[in-house]
């Protein structure tokens, strides 16, 4: 840098330092000077945590509970747009309502046609609010409900029961003859029911145990499992999910089982009467009956299509899987914990053959060179030249079979002494 560069810097540099002494400097505050002569203060201790308990916003009071004396042949008939709806059965011809709801809503129950029906009055603009409540009705009465975010819990019944909601989840224990559960947000969860039942959802998964009759249940993004029934006949499907299915089968009963992006297992029993259908496109098949698969087609094959006979074939049996595997057990099914667990050590276990198979190829290949495998042959044989054929593990040659054995002798003739000679 000239001389005549590093003055002007000089003379910039000074300039600056003057224009900063010429600024008055700020005062502090008297705020500002109390806060600096207090001591810092101390850290506040950690706050414990909060235990939370169950239960929402509901309105306690007002309460709405109201009895009435119904006839044989009156079936009940509530829908509401949100809360939750509690039905339970008792012996008496009479229905009682209980419901939590807001100061402005009101309960209102009236009786034509062999039908109560079970509405909520509000003088507020718009819908109703929240209302939870509990029904409490004789076992024969049918039971319909209906709404847009309903949670519905039904126990004990012993007639039809209908539920339609969209957000809201639904469990049924008991019921009988056509028991229809539809959502589409929600799971739906069906015990001891008997009939024809028909469960169906969304975005969410379906449980049936212990029903006897005609089952169907669909979903698209959800399992489906079915244990510990008896049904005549079956038709499971869904989209993205597994499906489970452990129960005897009927005599020319029907089952039909799909899923798209998903597992399939059955339990059939190990007396089972089926005649089983098997089409999968992208998955495995396993058994646990001895069955053999079709000449040419392996069980790594992307499209296999096959049947077999379980005892006398009695019931049909169809299962379909996109891109799932099948599986046909005769006891009970695992768990998803222990299949996944299975799977993992399955997996592992490969894992582990491989690297123990590249470490050997890299062993033999510093002990013989690029032409380890030649070389391993020659030595293959020339061990089994030296123990035998099939006394050395890995070989390729069968072991040599016994020789036969020798036949028998021919009984030997006594002698017969001579005569003593004179």
């Amino acid at each position: 840098m000239s001389p005549r560069l590093l003055m002007l810097a000089a003379l910039m540099a000074a300039s600056s330092a003057a224009a900063a002494d010429a600024q008055p400097q700020a005062q502090p505050t008297s705020r500002a000077r109390a806060q600096a002569a207090q001591p810092p203060s101390a850290p506040s201790p950690p706050q414990a945590p909060v235990q939370a308990r169950p239960g929402g916003p509901e309105v306690q009071n007002p309460r709405s509970d109201q009895t009435v004396d119904v006839a044989k042949g009156t079936r009940l008939v509530l829908s509401h747009q949100a809360g939750e709806v509690t039905v339970r059965a008792w012996d008496r011809d009479a229905v009682r309502v209980q419901a939590s709801h807001g100061s402005r809503e009101s309960l209102d129950l009236q009786t034509a046609d062999n039908t109560l029906r079970v509405r909520v009055r509000t003088t507020a603009r718009g819908p109703a609010g929240l209302v939870d409540f509990t029904i409490t009705v004789p076992r024969w009465m049918p039971v319909n409900l209906s709404g847009t975010y309903l949670a519905a819990n039904i126990e004990g019944t012993s007639a039809e029961v209908n539920v339609e909601t969209v957000g809201g989840d639904v469990t049924l224990k008991g019921g009988s003859g056509a028991v229809t559960l539809r959502s589409i947000e929600g799971g739906i969860r069906v015990e001891d029911a008997s009939g024809k039942v028909q469960a169906t959802t969304v975005n969410d998964s379906i449980t049936i145990t212990g029903v006897s009759g005609d089952v169907v249940a669909e979903t698209v993004n959800g399992d489906v499992a079915v244990a510990n029934s008896k049904a005549s006949s079956l038709e499971v499907s869904t989209v993205n999910g597994d499906v489970r299915f452990e129960g005897p089968t009927a005599d020319r009963g029907t089952y039909r089982i799909t899923t798209h992006n998903g597992d399939i297992r059955v339990s059939l029993g190990a007396q089972a009467n089926a005649t089983v259908f098997v089409r999968t496109f992208g998955g495995e098949f396993t058994s646990d009956f001895p069955v053999t698969l079709p000449d040419g087609m392996g069980n790594h094959d992307g499209n296999k299509r096959f049947n077999f006979t379980l005892g006398v074939g009695s019931a049909r049996v169809e299962l379909q899987s996109f891109q799932g595997d099948i599986h046909v057990a005769k006891g009970p099914l695992r768990s998803r914990e222990q299949e996944r667990g299975k799977k993992r050590g399955a997996v592992r276990l490969e894992q582990l053959g491989r690297q123990v198979q590249r470490e050997v190829e890299q062993e033999f290949e510093q002990e013989f060179g690029p032409n380890w495998e030649r070389e391993v042959g020659r030595l293959r044989e020339w061990a089994g030249l030296q123990v035998g054929p099939g006394t050395l593990v890995g070989l390729d040659a069968p072991p040599t079979p016994p020789p036969p054995p020798a036949p028998p002798r021919a009984p030997s003739v006594p002698r017969v002494p001579r005569p003593p000679q004179r």
